[in-house]
């Protein structure tokens, strides 16, 4: 696919030749895409992967449950900056703020998926070790 796309791309600009962002606006066409046959090819997979992947139950639950500890960390960090480790609390000036906010989304985006998991559980399992 990456490969289809390289190829594709590289002949429309051939084809093209914009010289400007304004010129890419104006083709009517997107500059970067799948070749016709592998447009085909995606658009006969797409309602599978959808079917069997993107919107499987298992993957949806997967994705409520990650969104549930990242949102309650969130809040946990808003409300008692003072949990964050120290480096990550010095960078907080105002705590409630948007700057503050923007530090604890950059402090969890930081994160693995391992560790925002064990982080979740040592904020909110009572019986966990901090």
């Amino acid at each position: 696919m990456v490969t289809d796309l390289l190829a594709e791309t590289r002949a429309r600009i051939e084809q093209f030749r914009p010289d400007s962002a304004d010129a890419v606006r104006g083709l009517g066409q997107p500059l970067i895409a799948f070749s016709p046959t592998l447009q085909a090819a995606d658009k006969a997979l797409r309602p599978f992967m959808f079917e069997r992947m993107y919107r499987h139950y298992r993957v949806n639950r997967m994705i409520a449950k990650a969104r549930r500890v990242v949102q309650d960390m969130f809040h946990h960090f808003m409300e008692t900056p003072q949990t964050l480790p120290p480096e990550w609390q010095r960078q907080i000036v105002q705590p409630g703020s948007p700057e503050a906010a923007r530090t604890i989304a950059d402090y969890i985006a930081g994160m693995t998926d391992r560790y925002a998991l064990e982080e979740h559980r040592r904020l909110f399992d009572l019986t966990a070790k901090t």
